[in-house]
């Protein structure tokens, strides 16, 4: 594809994480799958619609691509589930159509499947089964679809197809007619403190993280007992864009990073980066003020800029000494008078 996927799809592509996903979402926490209950599957969902034209515009008999973030297949209770995870940055106000999109495309491909074979092995029994290539024991997997939204935004959009239709002129004795298509959706930045840490440790820190990460006092709370794994860690880095986060893993003695300590070196840092900025933009005021007066002026104005930015005296004498190629001791005595 050329491009990366996005850190979060790439992490839950890894089985142990998404059986942890299923996990805390579907079962509060309780430890119902694990990694060698998940399975992949091909995330490429064929749709056929229309004409394939010429100029490539899609007309009839023409194929378009559906693409799920993640689709996995579930082993529990004897039941083949069908698992995807659409990770959403900003709300998606048709969603429950798109998931329906996605979920009859599933159903769509299974039947085809079943078709074909059937068609191979010649063995439906009557018309009706032939016609619809699908026998009365035919049976296809559940399809599950969930929606996992951390924007910084609520999610304001439909949870039911029913939401986005206009039933302005339809009676109540006909509405209850029209099917409804209920979607799950996972509000991380908005969901409870309580619900989020019914979650595995680390899904459950990531999930904080994110909530958090624009209030560093109450993420620093959140993250004070949390150790992650590795890949958990550097998926966090990417997804809140924090490239510096990587420099630093602290690690406790059961080899899983500590949050709090990273959290804390990243505070460290920022403020010895503001400290440098703050010198470097102190030295060109200072030096443009130096440059337009006398140098007596000039001196004293650099002096005056530098200390706005707390400058050490240390470092103004030095830079006074270079800038106007004077002694030590005279500017030292400049810094002292003024």
């Amino acid at each position: 594809m050329g491009k990366r996927e996005h850190p979060l799809v790439w992490y839950y592509d890894e089985n142990r994480n998404f059986a942890e996903l299923l996990n805390g979402w579907l079962f509060c926490g309780k430890e119902y799958f694990c990694g060698e209950d998940i399975g992949s599957e091909d995330r490429r969902i064929l749709v056929k619609s229309g004409k394939q034209e010429k100029n490539g515009r899609r007309g009839k008999g023409a194929y378009r691509e559906l693409f799920r973030d993640l689709y996995k297949s579930v082993k529990g209770m004897g039941v083949r589930l069908l698992v995807g995870v659409e990770h959403q940055s900003h709300v998606h106000y048709a969603m429950p159509v798109r998931v329906m999109d996605y979920d009859h495309a599933s159903y769509a491909g299974q039947i085809k499947t079943i078709g074909i074979r059937h068609k191979e092995e010649k063995d439906l029994e009557d018309e009706g089964e032939r016609l619809s290539g699908f026998s009365r024991t035919d049976r296809l997997t559940p399809v599950l679809t969930l929606v996992l939204y951390c924007g910084s935004e609520p999610w304001d959009g439909a949870r039911s197809l029913h939401e986005i239709l206009d039933f302005g002129n339809v009676s109540e004795e006909l509405r209850e007619y029209v099917v409804d298509y209920k979607i799950h959706v996972l509000d991380v930045c908005h969901t409870s403190d309580s619900r989020l840490r019914e979650f595995p440790p680390d899904i459950r820190t990531m999930f904080l993280f994110l909530k958090y990460k624009d209030d560093p006092e109450k993420l620093r709370e959140c993250m004070r007992e949390e150790e992650v794994r590795e890949d958990t860690y550097d998926t966090i880095a990417e997804a809140v864009g924090e490239r510096r986060m990587k420099k630093y893993h602290p690690k406790g003695e059961g080899g899983k990073i500590q949050m709090c300590r990273a959290i804390d070196l990243l505070i460290a840092d920022g403020e010895k980066r503001g400290e440098k900025r703050g010198m470097e933009r102190g030295f060109k005021r200072g030096e443009k003020h130096g440059l337009k007066r006398g140098t007596v002026h000039g001196i004293e104005a650099m002096v005056s800029v530098l200390r706005d930015y707390d400058v050490e005296d240390a470092d103004i004498i030095q830079k006074i000494q270079e800038k106007f190629e004077i002694s030590p001791e005279e500017a030292r005595k400049y810094v002292q008078s003024f």
